[in-house]
């Protein structure tokens, strides 16, 4: 595909839409809301600044985890390895293509053999690519996987934003495959372990919604994840300003949020673009357009809590990106002032771990 095609792709993801008057659940969010008292972010450290040596990022789009270590991938399309305590980078690697743009998604999850890799979504190559877990300085690890190309047919992608892993009820090896993705063709779609289409669901809109209601539209799907208790799939619809639950087949369970009601209100988002599930039935959802995280109880759709907010100071944020969790920690992808934030995660419910 030339790269004024491309751009065109671009372009028809960002058409006007009417706004939908119709959400298929109903959102109980919080009623109280000051903005003018929210408060910063309760740091526990922060590391990174901007530039290009190791421990260093540019305009940083996509974090993930595994029990010891944070993945970060920037614009210079660098995939660093990162240590959560002091944000030493233990090891990186550069994806080999990235002159017509950069990965918008990263996530970490279990592979056919039971060893863990990295699951890049290249964004503008239109494919999914599977790594081994990077353990130098400057060498690529092996590729053991590469899926799709350009096109809107089944297994193809416009730009994929991110992946979702199915373990094994074991946890130990990937059942299944999830891809986000927009571009004027913004759905999600399954494959199996080895890259084979199974199906898929979702269309840009959210045109039309008021005629269907169970019609699944989405405008940007930025971040996916499993609630492996659920068996549930969570889609954060950034431009629509809502989250998504689905079953692993794809069928609509409820919308939290909705594209007419964006805002800084509790239970209400601003282009939420990053996800992380503790596992208790909440997510923490990072907010790009509020520089925040809300706490959602996915079952009723309301605010459990806001934290942090958006601006220049050591503890805000300025257009996070996403999110990751290990134990007890939250690491805020803090990428307009390319660095990470850590905090202590939001309580869980009954303030349990």
């Amino acid at each position: 595909m030339t790269h004024a095609g491309k751009s065109q792709a671009r372009r028809g993801s960002r058409g006007g839409f009417v706004p939908a008057c119709l959400v298929v659940a109903a959102l109980a969010a919080c009623a109280e809301h000051d903005p003018e008292h929210a408060a910063d972010f309760d740091v526990l450290a922060r590391f990174g600044e901007v530039g290009r040596s190791p421990g260093q990022f540019v305009k940083p789009r996509a974090i993930d985890a595994d029990a010891r270590s944070l993945y970060v991938v920037d614009m210079t399309a660098r995939v660093q390895r990162l240590d959560p305590d002091s944000g030493r980078c233990t090891a990186w690697w550069q994806l080999p293509d990235f002159e017509f743009g950069r990965p918008v998604g990263l996530s970490v999850g279990p592979w056919v053999d039971g060893s863990t890799v990295l699951y890049v979504p290249e964004t503008h190559y239109f494919r999914v690519s599977v790594f081994r877990l990077p353990d130098a300085m400057g060498h690529p690890p092996d590729l053991l996987l590469r899926f799709g190309e350009y096109g809107e047919g089944p297994g193809q992608f416009i730009f994929p934003t991110d992946v979702a892993v199915l373990p094994t009820p074991d946890g130990t090896r990937v059942e299944r495959l999830y891809v986000a993705e927009y571009g004027g063709h913004d759905r999600v779609s399954a494959f199996d372990p080895e890259g084979r289409f199974l199906f898929a669901f979702g269309a840009f809109g959210p045109e039309g919604v008021g005629d269907d209601p169970a019609g699944i539209y989405f405008n940007r799907p930025q971040s996916i994840a499993i609630d492996r208790a659920r068996r549930e799939l969570i889609v954060c619809d950034a431009a629509n300003h809502r989250l998504g639950r689905f079953t692993l087949g794809g069928d609509l369970l409820a919308w939290i949020g909705s594209p007419d009601s964006a805002g800084d209100a509790p239970g209400r988002f601003k282009y939420p673009y990053g996800l992380a599930l503790p596992g208790d039935g909440t997510a923490l959802v990072c907010e790009y357009g509020n520089g925040r995280i809300q706490r959602i109880d996915l079952e009723t759709g309301r605010s459990l809590g806001l934290f942090g907010r958006s601006g220049r100071g050591d503890a805000q944020a300025a257009s996070p990106w996403g999110v990751a969790l290990i134990g007890r920690r939250l690491f805020v992808l803090d990428s307009g002032h390319s660095r990470v934030l850590t905090i202590e995660a939001p309580a869980r419910r009954g303030g349990g771990a």
